[in-house]
């Protein structure tokens, strides 16, 4: 409760509060009384205080059941907030109606006026507690922040505490812990939306951090129904197989009864909904079918307890039984009603593949690094987006074999052209011409076949020094001075070298840029792939990297602005844009981490 309220939006809460308490109050004490004295009328084994205490845990609904029932039905936006606002505040009421009943259940009577003072104080005291004690809480963190003690590891376990904390003095001084917690949980709501920007780190945890225990809790709730639903189901048969069907029709009369309420209620209108364009039948049946039950009202029945005025509860399982088969119906009925009563949308487009605008996503950012310079940085981002394109099949041989062909008849042509400038001596073209042949066994002959040439190229390029080495005195100066030329000759050939390969690789990736289709990304990432280790045995490793994490933040840039543009033009839904900037955003985090570990 405490997560929910901290996640509702304050303005539609604000606006519609009018509506949000008269659902959360007056129809569910209504309710309780309809269905307390229908039940008993109806079966008088149930007593009254029975009765009305099976109406309290019947009556509040649940936000997190109505998220997931309605995600996919397209219920109107004012509607989903409708419920979502009602289900904070009903629940406290519920408890507070279950609690009375509970008191007249132990002494065997009940003050109407009693009731009301006390419902009064309950609900109103719990929500101005829980809005105190938030208040210092968030004030505290506030303080903390101020202070650089902003950490984490810090502010997250104050406000894990804060539910707990609230409910247990507001519990402590007779009020509900409930409201309590949703109060405080409003006021901190307040502070996650004034801190926008800032503290995104506290910020970001905090709220994975909630989604993950708000998760485990709900799902912990019904797993302990799975565990005690068959406990009770075989009680109830070891007494009367007919008693099954008779609760079964109370569940069954419970969730009509509720439902046509709630339909009354909005009808005749003790609540507005601002929706003109829909008619007011409409509005009142997804209002009453939207009365989903869950967390809260399993919880209600899994707390009656066993003994009450020193004798065990009066059909305890019965009301549990009871209360599960009508969060069943209420889960099921809207499932299949909802879409009914909802108008179909006209189909103007046909749905778009969120893979294919994605992959219209990333073909345009690639055509914008394209646009630079060639470089190995950049080569290497290029096939980083080509494989997010998910379309990498196994290449052709014979594909592959031609664009190698192909790829060393451009560096020749490149090297040609540094010739007829001048740029290229005739010792240095023989050194690199080597270098080439040794790069061509590396893609295209055996592994054994490359070691015996890398060996003899060793042998042959440094035989002369290691035969003067092993044969010189290494103390004379003469030998020192000749291994210092030889090392700084063989420092200026490989900056030599350096550049002409730079010439020669730039002019390989142009070619293998123009002719990179999907059709031959698969053949042209080898050869790609094949140069780019090469290269990166000349290439300066720091700058390259650095160059390569301004490439990919641009490609990010390009990516956004592809989604933005898209949605301007109307070529894309905010959906699918919602869904496109979250992946960006994933790609980015992932990227920003591996970065940091390389570092």
């Amino acid at each position: 409760m405490f997560n929910d309220a901290q996640n509702t939006s304050r303005r539609s809460l604000s606006r519609n509060l009018s509506t949000t308490l008269s659902l959360a109050i007056t129809l569910v004490l209504v309710t309780v009384l309809v269905l307390g004295f229908s039940i008993h009328a109806l079966w008088p084994l149930f007593t009254l205080p029975l009765a009305f205490a099976l109406g309290a845990i019947v009556s509040p609904t649940d936000a997190v059941a109505v998220k997931s029932i309605t995600a996919n039905v397209g219920l109107p936006q004012r509607i989903l907030n409708t419920l979502e606002n009602e289900s904070l505040f009903n629940d406290a009421t519920g408890i507070v109606a279950l609690e009375l009943s509970l008191a007249a259940l132990r002494t065997g009577h009940f003050s109407v006026t009693q009731g009301v003072l006390e419902f009064l104080y309950v609900f109103f005291g719990g929500l101005l507690i829980g809005a105190v004690l938030g208040y210092l809480i968030v004030s505290l963190r506030i303080l903390l922040r101020r202070r650089n003690i902003g950490a984490v590891q810090i502010l997250l376990p104050i406000q894990l505490l804060a539910p707990f904390i609230v409910y247990f003095v507001a519990e402590s001084v007779g009020t509900s812990g409930i409201l309590a917690a949703v109060a405080a949980g409003l006021i901190h709501g307040v502070e996650h939306d004034h801190l926008q920007l800032t503290s995104t780190k506290v910020q970001f945890v905090s709220q994975t951090t909630w989604q993950i225990i708000s998760d485990i809790l709900n799902g912990f709730v019904f797993v302990l129904l799975g565990l005690t639903l068959p406990t009770v189901v075989v009680t109830l048969i070891n007494q009367h197989t007919v008693q099954i069907f008779i609760l079964l029709g109370i569940a069954v009369l419970i969730y009509l009864i509720t439902s046509i309420l709630r339909f009354i209620w909005v009808y005749f209108g003790f609540i507005k909904i601002n929706l003109h364009h829909y008619p007011k039948q409409m509005i009142s049946a997804l209002i009453a079918t939207g009365g989903i039950h869950g967390t809260v009202t399993l919880s209600m029945a899994l707390s009656l307890p066993f003994i009450v005025a020193g004798h065990s509860f009066p059909m305890r399982n019965e009301l549990i039984f009871v209360a599960a088969s009508v969060i069943l119906l209420s889960l099921l009925v809207p499932t299949f009603v909802m879409p009914l009563l909802l108008p179909k949308p006209a189909q103007i487009a046909p749905q778009l593949d969120l893979h294919l605008v994605r992959n219209d996503m990333l073909d345009y950012a690639i055509s914008q690094l394209k646009n630079g310079n060639t470089t190995p940085a950049q080569q290497a981002v290029l096939e980083t987006l080509y494989q997010q394109k998910e379309d990498y099949t196994r290449p052709d041989r014979e594909q592959v074999r031609q664009f190698f062909s192909q790829a060393q008849a451009a560096e020749q042509t490149a090297l040609t052209e540094i010739k007829q400038r001048g740029e290229l001596t005739p010792e240095l073209e023989a050194w690199y011409q080597r270098f080439l042949t040794s790069s061509d066994y590396m893609t295209q002959i055996s592994t054994g076949r490359f070691l015996l040439l890398r060996l003899k190229l060793i042998f042959k390029f440094r035989g002369r020094f290691f035969h003067r080495k092993y044969r010189a005195n290494t103390q004379s100066p003469q030998f020192k001075q000749q291994r210092e030329q030889f090392v700084k000759k063989i420092k200026q050939q490989r900056q030599q070298l350096a550049l002409i390969e730079e010439y020669g690789y730039n002019a390989v990736a142009s070619f293998l840029n123009q002719q990179t289709t999907p059709e031959t990304y698969p053949a042209v990432a080898l050869v790609r792939q094949s140069y780019n280790v090469r290269h990166r045995r000349f290439s300066n490793t720091e700058a390259a990297n650095q160059e390569q994490m301004h490439l990919f933040i641009a490609a990010f840039q390009s990516e956004y602005d592809f989604v933005e543009q898209q949605l301007r033009e109307e070529k894309i839904t905010t959906i699918i844009a919602s869904q496109l900037r979250e992946q960006i955003s994933y790609d980015e985090i992932v990227y920003m981490q591996n970065s940091r570990t390389d570092e």
